[in-house]
């Protein structure tokens, strides 16, 4: 595992990406939700299937929505509630068609570079709880086996050192006396069948 440091340009994306999560997702409409699953009949020629253009509804991939519940628990761990109201407000207008954002930092009483020096600090606040908390765990006795420096240098060693290396050079093969005679295998007998040689017997 290498451990990379959260930064506040991180902690943002991650917040835009589950502000938009949550807009890929499907409304509670109520009980419509749950209505009759008859589609309605077709009274038109210009309502018939293929008459208009195909549509698609994009939706969130299950890696997103995991994400998008760990962001949640970042904001809501905010000790502030101006923060927590903030941040969830201006990432769902980010990724929103309609209000600009200079709009919104109008309505709160700000303008942009102050919502946006606001917004740096909020994040800033996030990716240093993150950190704070990795250097805790990986600090723990269990965790020292980690692999945390940045890389690890491989080194390459040649066959030919590896070859001869660990025996000196007018090393012999020696024989151990208590082996079977029979050292080496026959051809024959090792293409025999065992039910013939059974036979034989």
């Amino acid at each position: 595992m290498k451990f990379v440091d959260w930064t506040a340009k991180a902690v943002e994306d991650r917040i835009l990406e589950m502000a938009d999560t949550l807009r890929m997702s499907p409304a509670v409409r109520g009980p419509q939700m749950f209505g009759s699953s008859m589609p309605e009949a077709v009274q038109r020629h210009s309502e018939a299937y293929g008459s208009v253009g195909a549509r698609y509804r994009e939706t969130a991939s299950a890696g997103a929505l995991g994400r998008m519940e760990q962001v949640w628990s970042w904001v809501n761990a905010l000790p502030n509630e101006g923060d927590r109201k903030l941040i969830y407000a201006w990432s769902w207008v980010k990724v929103r068609k309609g209000m600009k954002i200079a709009a919104f930092a109008a309505e709160n009483d700000l303008n942009e570079r102050t919502l946006r020096r606001s917004v740096t600090a909020i994040c800033q606040r996030i990716a240093d709880r993150l950190n704070q908390e990795c250097q805790i765990r990986l600090l723990t006795p269990d965790c020292l086996v980690s692999e945390i420096q940045p890389d690890i240098a491989s080194t390459t060693v040649t066959s030919g050192n590896c070859v001869t290396a660990w025996r000196a050079s007018d090393a012999r093969p020696q024989v151990d006396p208590a082996l079977a005679s029979l050292r080496v295998i026959e051809p024959r007998r090792s293409r025999a069948r065992p039910f013939i040689s059974t036979m034989a017997e």
